[in-house]
C-alpha cells in the first residue's frame, strides 16, 4: 500500500489534511482521481460591466 496525504488549504476557510491509502499498482491517474474526489470543490464568481474608475483624492469605483 501507499499513503497519499496532503491538503486543501483556503484562506477564507482555512487548512484541511486529508489521508488515505491507495494499492501499491495504483497508477498516477487514480492517484489524482481520488485526490480530486478528496477535494471536490466548487468555485462561483459574478462579474459586473458598467464601472468606470474615477480619481479624486482616492481610488474609487462607482457604476456608470
Amino acid at each position: 500500500m501507499k499513503k497519499v496525504d496532503g491538503c486543501i488549504d483556503v484562506r477564507a476557510l482555512g487548512r484541511y489534511d486529508f489521508e488515505f491509502y491507495v494499492d501499491d499498482d495504483a497508477t498516477d491517474e487514480e492517484i489524482a482521481e481520488k485526490v480530486n474526489h478528496t477535494c471536490d470543490y466548487y468555485i462561483s464568481y459574478s462579474v459586473e460591466p458598467g464601472y468606470k474608475k474615477e480619481i479624486r483624492t482616492e481610488e474609487v469605483y462607482v457604476k456608470e
